[in-house]
């Protein structure tokens, strides 16, 4: 049956009359020349349709935030079958929703439902075997429903309009049956402040006549384009790492609800088809078989769904399912199958496609609406055995690990507990258990990330405890493990494609754990867990104190403890005159670290000593008042050995050919987690602008390659900028803003692309040489005295020349290395060093993880300060996927370079410091570099 426009217009009437009275007729909708989202369906008069609601034919275009909203409540208003919550809310300040639709019968016992699924996620919890086996046949299965987390994928929220009104009003036996045996939980719009964003764009770039080239930019969008939350976070990465509030409100929401089934729903590019899983590898080893084999059950009922349309579609082909922090992976880790679609976009109007077909937005959510029914008819289907599979899933993760597995992880807050404590909360929001020791204990057969060999180890009361028996056992690992491997049979494929020039096959990092992002003290072994712990309940707010808060002379802040960095800002918000120690001394019976804080009295005004202990409580760090400068041990507290610091005035660079996920996580760390006063400057208006307003200048990274910064900074725009930093500026370039500063072509810096200096290598490997030798000379009292060279050394020169190769040519350099370049690293972590004396390193610690994701490597010698270096060969590699080719071509380069340009600096990071605002060890330099910067660096410019 097909209605007119007028007809539809009619029907709406005649609804309108029966809701009135009362009167209850079944009414099949469609729309003129389109097919009925569902054939043969059947609905309740009662329940209004999108349409009815939202005020246009469902479909047309894409629905907005408070329309999508609006409609879900009068969903649940009118449909005993429908359940809205809260789950939190955005940057933005939208709320997030969700729905809950089921049978009458079903949601007048949800709780109950809900208790006895949580039995199930937790055999530990059940009181035997048949009490699970009898809530596995009584209870209807939960599948958990996700839509458009990039906001500028539309047709995901429209089809969860259908979907809802589908569930909700429908009165076929089918559909009926359905709601019978599952719960439906409705994420409608994963990414509110991305999607309004898209659509605002989208609504200015609109004309008379809707184009239907995918170039025009009423479908491109501007910068920054709508796939993004508020700070730019692709939220498909972000769901183990935690770091946004619409992340923490779902992971909250699934843990309560422990579904079985879990969807997210994508959009990908506008000439291709329809992607569902099965994907190809790699495939996380932590991700169950049975979850495997379901996989293909859904597939196999998801493509005679779409066959009975004619529709196109395809499995395995891209999307591999390695990562553990997309939409659809992180589910796996909780028992549930996870199932992820993509959907060729057209940006809520219509695209012209190669083969001259139109593929129209009203499609697109027809697309997504049949597979997401298919996805809940097959759940019904097979709800008992889906459910008696999560609970032997679960009943195999409580389980003991087997003799010789790793029993647990165990994380020594160290020197830095307040970084521990932050990835601890990131493991409680997950539901993983964590517990704590109640005294010293030790560890025998203990594997960290620095270790080459087991070790035994002497832990320290606090340490915290992840024990592996739990129910989460699978996430634990997923996240934490520190060096997860590849199949031998992906690894031959990818190294053929990229021997053939096919490009790589990854379509993520290969590294992502925790434990080395945070870069704590962390170790695993297979010993049992000591018995004396304690269970944390949740993380108690930390406090901070005053130690003698009406001293003589000043304050110290020990700078080894991230909370020093927000100390350290507060008192330059607040107008403080700060100085940092230079070398590590005693004072007051304490041990200080290189880099700690001083604030003198005789340098600042009274009510410094009033507002430190407000700076203590709300920095939760550790202020000691000490009544004399004079030291115990190291420079005393009165000398020239504590940097005078220079409040930081920070410009951060935007624009359209900036990385914007690189760019959001920098904006992120600035404005949210450190509070921390900056400037966004548009680069399109770069010459417009005044830089002597700032001290320090921060380059994204941007496009991957130096040409890309060529273009955002034209010839007169550079000039600018050196004669800024000659002035005394700091400039800090990150990535591809690195690779342009230091491409000889534009020759910023002295620091050289390995690319670039082929012939020149051996130079660079020399003074690395003597770079490591500083302060490890062993004096020759014969050399010295009597001038005579040592034997071994004539003898290494003979050796050299005797085993001399011929030179390569240029040519063949160049070649070589660009064959090297093929195997670079995609995600990889790898271990650099840290010069603990220079500036740059203070509170780093002697290593870092770093992730890296590129084909630059940098080369530094002196007169470069060069403040990390990444570590040898044998030692390079910490985690994730580094070929041998790339283990030659990155080892001892540098991570991170200093070097004074006339008054001011340059500073350069090989990768992005920050990786989506989880990688704190680097970020830690990145934070130096901007708070230390200016006092250490260079000469204090004139303020503005």
């Amino acid at each position: 049956m097909r209605l007119t426009v007028h007809s539809v217009f009619l029907v709406k009437i005649v609804v309108a009359a029966c809701l009135i009275s009362g009167f209850f007729i079944p009414i099949i909708h469609a729309q003129e020349g389109k097919p009925p989202f569902f054939p043969d369906a059947r609905y309740a008069s009662e329940i209004p349709t999108p349409a009815e609601v939202i005020g246009f034919l469902h479909g047309d275009r894409p629905a907005r935030y408070d329309e999508a909203v609006r409609y879900f409540k009068t969903l649940a208003e009118r449909s005993p079958r429908v359940l809205m919550f809260e789950s939190g809310s955005t940057h933005e300040n939208r709320t997030l929703y969700y729905l809950i639709i089921s049978s009458g019968e079903n949601i007048g016992r949800i709780e109950n439902i809900k208790k006895n699924l949580s039995y199930l996620s937790d055999p530990r919890t059940l009181s035997s075997e048949d009490t699970a086996r009898d809530i596995i046949k009584t209870s209807p299965i939960v599948v958990w429903m996700m839509y458009s987390v990039h906001g500028d994928e539309l047709s995901g929220v429209d089809a969860s309009l259908q979907l809802a009104y589908h569930l909700a009003a429908g009165t076929d036996s089918t559909t009926v049956g359905l709601l019978d045996k599952v719960i439906v939980g409705i994420d409608p719009m994963e990414n509110p402040d991305g999607r309004e964003r898209f659509l605002a764009q989208m609504k200015v770039w609109n004309g008379v006549m809707s184009s239907t080239d995918g170039q025009s930019i009423q479908h491109t969008g501007v910068w920054p384009w709508g796939r993004t939350n508020h700070y730019l976070f692709d939220m498909n990465r972000d769901w183990f790492i935690l770091s946004q509030p619409e992340s923490r409100a779902r992971v909250k929401t699934l843990l309560e609800w422990n579904p079985q089934v879990v969807v997210d729903a994508h959009e990908m590019g506008m000439y291709d088809t329809y992607f569902f899983n099965p994907p190809r590898e790699p495939i996380n080893p932590h991700i169950n078989k049975t979850i495997r084999d379901w996989w293909r059950v859904f597939a196999a009922e998801q493509s005679q769904a779409f066959d009975r349309y004619g529709w196109s579609y395809y499995t395995r082909e891209w999307a591999d399912d390695w990562y553990p922090g997309y939409g659809e992976s992180w589910p796996y880790f909780t028992g549930a199958v996870g199932i992820l679609y993509e959907q060729a976009q057209t940006d809520g109007s219509q695209v012209k496609r190669p083969d001259g077909t139109m593929l129209t937005f009203r499609e697109a959510v027809h697309h997504q609406f049949i597979s997401s029914l298919a996805n809940i008819t097959t759940a019904a289907r097979n709800s008992t055995a889906l459910l008696g599979d999560y609970y032997s899933s679960k009943k195999e993760a409580v389980s003991p690990p087997s003799k010789g597995e790793i029993r647990a992880y165990y994380i020594d807050p160290g020197v830095n507990p307040s970084r521990a404590r932050r990835l601890v909360e990131r493991l409680l929001i997950q539901g993983i258990e964590v517990d704590t020791a109640q005294e010293n204990f030790q560890l025998k057969n203990c594997m960290s990330f620095r270790d080459s060999l087991p070790v035994t180890k002497t832990l320290p009361k606090g340490t915290y405890i992840i024990n592996l028996s739990q129910p989460l056992r699978p996430l634990i690992n997923a996240i934490l493990e520190f060096d997860p491997r590849m199949s031998t049979a992906f690894l031959r494929t990818e190294r053929e494609h990229l021997e053939k020039g096919k490009g790589t096959q990854m379509y993520e990092v290969s590294a992502w754990s925790m434990l080395l992002a945070y870069d704590v003290d962390a170790c695993v072994s297979p010993e049992a867990p000591p018995g004396n712990t304690a269970r944390l309940k949740g993380m108690p707010e930390p406090e901070g104190s005053v130690d003698n808060p009406a001293p003589a002379f000043g304050f110290l802040i020990d700078f080894r403890d991230d909370c020093a960095v927000d100390a350290l800002i507060q008192l330059f918000n607040r107008g403080y005159t700060v100085r940092s120690a230079e070398k590590p001394f005693r004072a007051g019976g304490r041990s200080f670290s290189r880099g700690s804080l001083l604030v003198r009295l005789n340098e600042n005004p009274r009510s410094v000593s009033g507002e430190m202990q407000a700076i203590a409580r709300s920095a939760h760090v550790s202020v000691y008042g000490v009544d004399t400068a004079l030291s115990e041990d190291g420079p005393d507290l009165g000398g020239n050995e504590f940097r005078l610091l220079t409040e930081p005035r920070i410009a951060l660079l935007a624009g359209p050919d900036i990385d914007m996920s690189h760019f959001g996580a920098l904006w992120y760390l600035l404005d949210y987690e450190m509070k921390c006063p900056h400037t966004v400057i548009d680069n399109n208006y770069f010459d417009n602008f005044d830089l002597r307003k700032y001290n320090v200048l921060i380059l994204p990274s941007a496009g991957g390659s130096p040409e890309t910064y060529k273009k955002i900074l034209g010839e007169q725009d550079m000039k600018k900028v050196r004669e800024w930093v000659n002035n005394g500026g700091t400039l800090i370039g990150i990535g591809a803003a690195a690779s342009f500063l230091a491409d000889s072509t534009t020759a910023f810096s002295n620091v050289r692309l390995y690319r670039q200096v082929l012939k020149d290598i051996d130079s660079y490997r020399e003074a690395v040489l003597w770079e490591e030798k500083a302060g490890l000379s062993v004096i020759d009292s014969l050399a010295v005295w009597e001038g005579k060279e040592p034997a071994k050394t004539r003898e290494k020169d003979k050796e050299k020349e005797k085993n001399g190769k011929p030179e390569l040519t240029a040519d063949e350099l160049s070649d070589r290395d660009a064959k090297q370049r093929l195997y670079m690293p995609r995600g990889a972590i790898l271990r650099a060093d840290v010069n603990g004396e220079h500036w740059l390193g203070f509170g780093a610690g002697a290593q870092v993880p770093a992730i890296v994701y590129t084909s630059y490597a940098f080369l530094s010698k002196n007169p470069v300060e060069t403040a990390a270096r990444f570590g040898d060969s044998a030692h390079l590699r910490l985690s994730g996927l580094l070929w041998p080719e790339a283990r030659a071509r990155w080892e001892k380069t540098a991570y991170v370079t200093r070097e004074a340009s006339d008054k001011g600096q340059i500073i350069l990071f090989a990768g992005d410091p920050d990786f989506r605002s989880y990688f704190y060890g680097t970020a830690r330099i990145f934070l130096n570099s901007i708070l230390l910067g200016p006092g250490f660096g260079t000469e204090r410019m004139v303020e503005w």
